[in-house]
């Protein structure tokens, strides 16, 4: 068994800073206050105290510095000798439930903030407290010259594969995962329990073979929480350690954590189990009504953003670059893991909704300037789209604009097979905000009326205290069958979900994930040990879900189960409080505070949108998600344009914007595909790293599962 002895020691002081949780940003706003005041006066009289993390994100100083204007200098004097930690992100987002380009720009945001402020940013990804972890994280760290990455949720049975020290790579490029053991907070609260000794040892006996085994010699020490004020004690504490052990105790920062990495094990794919920490992915269908406006948010801001690169390539026009930084400021802000995740008390999700409102009136005032006012259809996908619109079908290539005229002839068709497939399920759910917990078995909805409309069935079903009004349209010369559900929902804690029959078969599912399309098992393998939280038959999709045939694509819903018998999609589930005590079957741990959410319930009217297709065994990773990206993305309106830019290739369009520096145009696509993939552009283009801050070797050949920059000029 290991000793104590056997290791030396990297204790990192931090405070986790949740930015708004069970208390709104404002409140929470003034104990940070208080929090860094205690930081800075303890960095400047105590030599030894070498450093102090701020969680690894940067709004922090911005939040600091707008209630303490007076203490900016010596703020700055510490961030510039090192003596403060901080980045690289701009907050701690949710990584699964936010769109790649936004952890992208989250980390570019970041950096600008920590420039701003005349230091660098961390060089750890430091994500302690994310709900999971997407299969491309790796490769957008790498992307930023980020080469080790610290965690505490995600593990599953890979421990047993891989330990706890890693190498984790996707597409050609990779990081060292390091699991904080167990957690962030592994040796915080010392002055208050006064158990150092015995929290070392207890580390060293549960984890220490673990470390040992992956080579590792230096284990590291959290020394902070939630919201947890710095203990000036601390530099005196781990010198009497030092002697109680004959092990080295120091103060350092998560960027100074240099783990071993010869032979290290390799893991590809996504980090979602629970064997170590809660995951606690009931944040997927927690207040369906962010996941949603969030959806909205992110596709529009990127549309209006490539209309205006467009306009600048073309006329050579000025890029409004400070107003979409602005826009993307505002939707990050709305990103942290307790926010998006639909986790907190009410009042921080209706200043969500406020801020997405804001977010829309930027992008009015962009879209107007980029577009003008005519009142062509644009289109800001590179590929031919076809499109209802107000009842008529229209036609566009990719990038481009066309003034919409009416079709002259409607095809009838027939959309009762497509309701045969549908199922509405609800279910009681006696969980939380972060865990559905059933209580009894799914009752089915009773279909009480149909009728068309137009070119449309109109479906009505009613549950107790639930009407659902469906209408499904099926229009030739469209690949896809698009549906909109609006439940009147007047029911408390319960799920609600459709299920989409099918019987195709196969063993595993395709769901759409941040730069990647990933792949999932029909049945999830049984843990091999126990697990702290029990593993959940759902999982998440950006906006796309093939199972052999059938395609299900959706517009932020991001919950679904995939069963034998088909898919199953939640439209709803209504819970009202943020966390339940202790012993819940499906959560044996509590998650957070027990403050009642009535507006968790999501009481009222909710309409959800979703479609279908039925080619899915003929499509591509590439294809299903340009599948997704069409569904997902609204037309523009603006006077018409012709695109100066083409490209072509099985690749994913993801972004194109104004580079950071303002020289040049920045084009991002990326290959999901199994095998390489060619890029053909029709203007000169260079490869750069994913934080446009150096030249990378490659043409235009994408390696599989390869993110792609191209600096345009």
């Amino acid at each position: 068994m290991a000793e104590v002895s056997d290791f030396c020691y990297l204790v990192v002081p931090h405070t986790h800073w949740d930015r708004e949780w069970y208390l709104p940003f404002e409140q929470f706003r003034l104990h940070l206050g208080e929090r860094v005041d205690g930081v800075l006066d303890t960095l400047e009289t105590d030599p030894s105290f070498t450093s102090f993390t701020l969680d690894g994100q940067a709004i922090v100083l911005e939040d600091y510095v707008e209630v303490r204007p007076e203490n900016e200098a010596r703020l700055r004097a510490l961030l510039a000798a090192g003596r403060l930690e901080v980045g690289p992100s701009y907050v701690l987002p949710d990584e699964i439930l936010v769109g790649g380009e936004s952890l992208v720009r989250n980390l570019l945001l970041g950096r600008r903030v920590c420039r701003r402020f005349g230091v660098e940013p961390s060089n750890a990804g430091y994500l302690p407290d994310s709900f999971g972890h997407p299969a491309q994280l790796p490769q957008i760290l790498a992307g930023f010259g980020i080469g080790t990455f610290l965690f505490s949720r995600g593990l599953g049975d890979e421990l047993d594969d891989v330990g706890v020290v890693f190498r984790w790579r996707a597409g050609p490029a990779g990081v060292v995962a390091c699991q904080m053991l167990p957690h962030y907070d592994n040796f915080a609260r010392l002055t208050w329990f006064h158990d150092a000794e015995q929290r070392v040892r207890a580390i060293v006996e549960h984890f220490g073979d673990l470390v040992r085994r992956a080579g590792q010699e230096e284990i590291v020490l959290a020394n902070g929480s939630d919201h947890l004020p710095i203990e000036p004690e601390l530099s005196a504490i781990l010198a009497g350690l030092e002697s109680t052990f004959g092990a080295a105790f120091r103060i350092g920062r998560y960027d100074e954590h240099t783990p071993a990495t010869d032979a290290l094990p390799v893991h590809e794919g996504e980090l979602v189990g629970s064997r170590l920490q809660n995951v606690l992915r009931g944040v997927n269908s927690a207040r369906i009504y962010l996941k949603q406006a969030n959806e909205r948010a992110e596709r529009r801001l990127l549309s209006i953003e490539t209309a205006a690169a467009l306009r600048t390539l073309r006329e050579d026009a000025p890029y409004p670059a400070a107003d979409l930084r602005l826009g993307w400021r505002d939707l990050l802000r709305n990103h942290p893991h307790d926010s998006i995740c639909g986790c907190s008390c009410d009042e921080v999700h209706r200043d969500m909704l406020v801020r997405y409102e804001q977010l829309d009136r930027t992008l009015d005032f962009v879209e107007g300037e980029a577009l003008g006012v005519g009142g062509s259809l644009v289109n800001t996908l590179p590929f031919r789209r076809r499109r209802v619109v107000d009842g008529s079908l229209f036609e566009l290539d990719g990038f481009c604009g066309r003034r919409p005229e009416p079709l002259e002839r409607e095809t009838p068709f027939e959309p009762e097979a497509i309701a045969e497939l549908l199922v509405f399920e609800d279910e009681p759910d006696i969980g939380d905000l972060y865990t559905f917990c059933p209580s009894g078995k799914a009752t089915s909805a009773h279909l009480v009326g149909s009728s068309h409309d137009g070119d449309a069935l109109v479906l009505e079903h009613e549950l107790p205290g639930i009407r659902i009004e469906t209408t499904i349209r099926a229009v030739p010369g469209l690949d896809r069958v698009e549906l909109t559900s609006v439940v009147e929902n007047e029911a408390e804690d319960h799920r609600l979900r459709v299920r989409i029959r099918s019987d195709a078969g196969g063993d595993g599912v395709r769901a759409e994930s941040q730069f990647a399309v990933v792949r999932r098992p029909l049945v999830p393998p049984a843990p091999r040990a126990k697990w702290v939280e029990p593993p959940v038959p759902t999982a998440h999709t950006l906006g796309a879900v093939a199972l052999g045939p059938l395609v299900l694509l959706t517009k932020g819903l991001p919950e679904y189960e995939a069963s034998p018998d088909g898919l199953r999609l939640t439209l709803l589930r209504c819970v009202g409080t943020i966390s339940r005590p202790p012993g819940l079957p499906t959560r044996p741990v509590a998650a957070g505070p027990e403050i009642a959410t009535p507006e968790g319930q999501c009481r009222g009217t909710q309409v959800l949108e979703y479609a279908l297709r039925f080619d899915g065994d003929a499509l591509s990773d590439a294809e299903l998600l340009r599948a997704s990206q069409d569904y997902r993305t609204d037309f523009l309106r603006g006077d018409p344009f012709e695109s100066p830019l083409e490209l072509a290739g099985d690749v994913v369009f993801s972004c194109l914007k104004a580079a950071e520096d303002g020289k040049g145009l920045v084009l991002r696509v990326f290959n999901p595909n199994p095998q390489p993939e060619a890029l053909t552009l029709s203007v000169p283009a260079r490869r750069i790293r994913l934080d446009e801050e150096a030249d990378v070797d490659g043409g235009l050949e994408l390696a599989p599962g390869e993110i792609a920059t191209f600096l345009l000029w």
